[in-house]
């Protein structure tokens, strides 16, 4: 007898510890021998931007994925409070993601400026067993003094999100929106374009800054990455406008984090599982399959 194990949750809020509420959902294997994955999408951008990774039985069938609308985007909570964008909250709502779908073991797969959710998960958090973090051209860690020279992301992106956090005019702003869309990849569908635009206009301004200027400690994060215990899959794309490919791996080398793992795909853009969708699926589950080191 086959036991089907497939299942799919429907989008729901849940309220994250200090009243924010977070918008969810989830699919995929729910057999206990599958693996978990949260994936946390970059900035200004909405959980949608995953869609083509949920509606693929080659994900589905292999792992649980679990996705969610980080604060201050989409349709979860946009706290106007220097407070609502402490460390803590986002851990916060990573936790209640996750008790929401009964999670107590998963990677966490961060996308751009998503991967900076790492230091906030990784210094609080004590209830969920993290199995390993993948982070997708990310940031790594929101501290001025680990961005030195080169940098890990190119000169025009810093410009388009400086001009969508403080847009000079309403025509720069609706004009950096489709540079910024571009920039990601060219190769979205009308729908998901559709989807991933109104997620921009809908953010308050304050948010973009937020998400941007907030502090956090990486030191227990880093702490558990140089002794060894933190397991690190990195991936860089070739076609990435946004990525300096070698600034990225140097800010890498820069943590010392002991064992991490760096994949580049060549014709990769700033949304692999888009543009490259066989190689990232393959890379992705290749590792947390152990069949990648």
């Amino acid at each position: 007898m086959t036991i089907d194990y497939s299942t799919k949750y429907d989008a729901r809020f849940v309220t994250s510890a200090d009243g924010t509420e977070i918008y969810t959902d989830a699919a995929g294997n729910r057999s206990p021998s599958a693996p978990v994955i949260v994936l946390i999408h970059g900035g200004s951008m909405v959980k949608e931007s995953y869609d083509p990774i949920f509606q693929d039985p080659r994900w589905t069938s292999r792992v649980f994925l679990v996705r969610y609308d980080a604060r201050g985007h989409g349709r979860s909570g946009k706290p106007p409070t220097h407070e609502g964008w402490e460390s803590k909250r986002i851990w916060e709502d990573f936790e209640i993601v996750c008790r929401e779908f009964d999670v107590q073991e998963t990677y966490v797969l961060g996308w751009s400026l998503g991967s900076a959710h790492f230091v906030d998960i990784m210094t609080y958090n004590s209830s969920i067993t993290i199995s390993g973090l993948i982070n997708v051209a990310g940031a790594v860690v929101l501290v001025p003094e680990m961005f030195k020279s080169p940098p890990s992301h190119t000169p025009e992106v810093y410009e388009i999100l400086n001009t969508l956090a403080r847009p000079p005019s309403i025509d720069d702003f609706q004009e950096a929106v489709f540079r910024f869309i571009n920039i990601c990849s060219d190769k979205l569908s009308p729908n998901l374009s559709r989807v991933v635009l109104e997620g921009i206009m809908l953010q308050p301004r304050r948010c973009a800054i937020s998400m941007n200027t907030r502090k956090h400690d990486p030191e227990r994060m880093l702490e558990e990455a140089r002794g060894g215990r933190l397991k690190l899959l990195a991936i860089g794309g070739g076609k990435d406008r946004t990525l300096n490919v070698e600034g990225f791996k140097a800010l890498l080398e820069e943590t010392r984090w002991k064992g991490y793992i760096y994949k580049h795909l060549e014709e990769a853009d700033h949304m692999p599982w888009i543009s490259q969708p066989d190689a990232f699926r393959d890379v992705v589950l290749g590792w947390i399959l152990g069949r990648i080191s």
